[in-house]
């Protein structure tokens, strides 16, 4: 069977500033259309559709500048298929994520750090529903505009639309999406993907330096060894005031914790 590549196409563009009101103002290089027809928040216009794309490995993450604009790439390869823009902008959490065609199995580049102010990183991910996804966090205000075409998806940022948080936490086998440091409340949900040990994800809350016995809990992320898996877990109830959040696992050699860990204030 002969194989034809799927690239995965993301355009970072920088928008005119209405507030410089001159010939001065830069101009989106052509193809960087987020700028005036991006989504601030929520699905894409095709998120409805069906994938017909029978791409069945991702490869390799890779970014290039154009002018003002950043195109990262994410090799798929597989039989042809128009590919169709699935996915959503979870402006809460600073996260522009796309779905990846229903067929793929082999995962070449699990993730990559990019150094870039509008971009930090990308994490391809087995979700609990069987899904792969990228997830693309961003680091500063953008639009995001996605389009479906013949052998590949196409993605343009912009900057523009409300704040966004600070990047989710992350460690070398957790990234953390919900809860971000700061204010919470019970029942505490914990949300995020991971790739440690077997897929075991473990969570617990510390107060004074001490751990909370009754707040320990696990859960299994949706995989491990492929890429990352995705996890939910809930910790129904635990101590007021300043505590710690850990998510991650102990390590096999030690015990030692290995993962994340956040402040919270819990009423």
């Amino acid at each position: 069977m002969r194989y034809l590549p799927f690239v995965l196409l993301i355009g970072l563009a920088c928008s005119p500033d209405s507030r410089s009101g001159g010939s001065n103002a830069p101009k989106p290089p052509a193809g960087c259309e987020a700028a005036t027809h991006g989504v601030e928040n929520g699905a894409f216009a095709e998120a409805a559709r069906d994938d017909s794309s029978s791409a069945s490995v991702s490869g390799g993450f890779t970014l290039t500048r154009e002018n003002t604009c950043r195109k990262v790439a994410l090799a798929l390869v597989g039989p042809g298929g128009a590919a169709v823009a699935r996915g959503e902008f979870l402006r809460s959490f600073g996260i522009v994520r796309l779905y990846l065609p229903p067929r793929l199995g082999h995962i070449e580049h699990a993730d990559t750090a990019f150094t870039d102010d509008l971009v930090s990183s990308a994490y391809v991910v087995h979700g609990l529903d069987n899904q792969f996804y990228v997830d693309f966090h961003v680091v500063q205000p953008v639009l995001a505009l996605a389009r479906g075409a013949a052998g590949r998806l196409e993605l343009d940022l912009a900057p523009g639309g409300g704040a966004v948080p600070t990047p989710a936490p992350h460690a070398r086998n957790v990234v953390l999406i919900e809860p971000r440091q700061g204010a919470a409340r019970y029942p505490l949900k914990v949300r995020g993907y991971a790739r440690t040990f077997e897929a075991n994800v473990q969570a617990w809350m510390s107060q004074a330096g001490t751990a909370v016995a009754a707040t320990k809990t696990h859960t299994t992320a949706a995989d491990w060894s492929t890429t990352w898996g995705e996890f939910e877990l809930t910790i129904p109830s635990g101590p007021s005031g300043d505590v710690e959040l850990f998510v991650g696992e102990e390590s096999a050699k030690d015990g030692t914790p290995v993962g994340v860990t956040i402040p919270l204030r819990m009423p």
